[in-house]
């Protein structure tokens, strides 16, 4: 079964579309602009952030060219500082930069350009799960994965 439904995005108007495995957002000339990950590789990119990894699976990569303000900067390596298995609030987060500012340290961790390598999913609010690029489910999914339990 495939699904679409049309939005409009950053880079303009976009599909969203439901394939066996994921969710993928495609552009107006088809092009694969955003995809969801499976619980599959939700469980992988858990395993690799927690410094795991399967039996032939390729290491992960240890450093790539990520590019922002220097705010975002400075989000993007503190959440890098948060252990596996272990969370941070925004207000938190925000303390520790001396911003003062949960909601920019939110933007800043929206921003992230490299999930696989800054894992923002491990800054939650105060009071819940909070935002995240993939989805709560997803977020949620990663978090149990890095504790052990999913």
């Amino acid at each position: 079964m495939r699904l679409r439904l049309a939005r409009s995005g950053p880079s303009g108007p976009f599909r969203l579309r439901r394939t066996a495995q994921a969710w993928e957002a495609v552009d107006g000339r088809g092009v694969l602009v955003a995809r969801a990950p499976t619980r599959a590789e939700t469980a992988a990119i858990a395993r690799r952030l927690g410094g795991r990894r399967s039996p032939g699976e390729p290491p992960a990569p240890t450093s790539a060219l990520a590019r922002g303000t220097p705010f975002q900067l400075r989000v993007w390596k503190a959440l890098r500082r948060i252990p596996a298995g272990e969370t941070a609030t925004y207000g938190e987060l925000a303390r520790r930069l001396g911003c003062g500012s949960p909601r920019a340290v939110g933007r800043a961790a929206g921003a992230n350009p490299l999930m696989g390598l800054i894992p923002c999913h491990r800054l939650v609010g105060a009071a819940g799960i909070g935002g995240f690029a993939w989805g709560a489910a997803a977020k949620r999914r990663l978090l149990r994965a890095e504790a052990g339990r999913g």
